[in-house]
């Protein structure tokens, strides 16, 4: 399931986080395609994926889309994995 919530949890607070950690990459890029619509350009977005494929696959697109990946966390086990990113829109 992805979700759309306002903040992320940390010191930097995005314009909006999009949530897809029990949702599938290619619901979730859809997701961000329109989530990223609702911001303006040069406003935060944050990505919280469990997809280890997900960091090589925003890098590619947030550089062919003309946004900034600002942050690429990791966190948890490995059989657990968490990824949380920092996109800024283009504009």
């Amino acid at each position: 399931m992805t979700t759309l919530i306002s903040s992320a949890p940390d010191s930097v607070m995005p314009d909006m986080t999009l949530d897809n950690r029990d949702g599938d990459c290619a619901s979730g890029f859809v997701k961000l395609l329109e989530a990223m619509d609702q911001i303006q350009p040069g406003q935060l977005m944050a990505v919280l994926s469990r997809d280890p494929a997900s960091r090589r696959e925003l890098q590619e697109w947030t550089g062919r889309a003309g946004h900034d990946l600002l942050e690429a966390r990791t966190s948890g086990p490995f059989w657990r994995r968490e990824f949380t990113y920092l996109i800024r829109k283009g504009g």
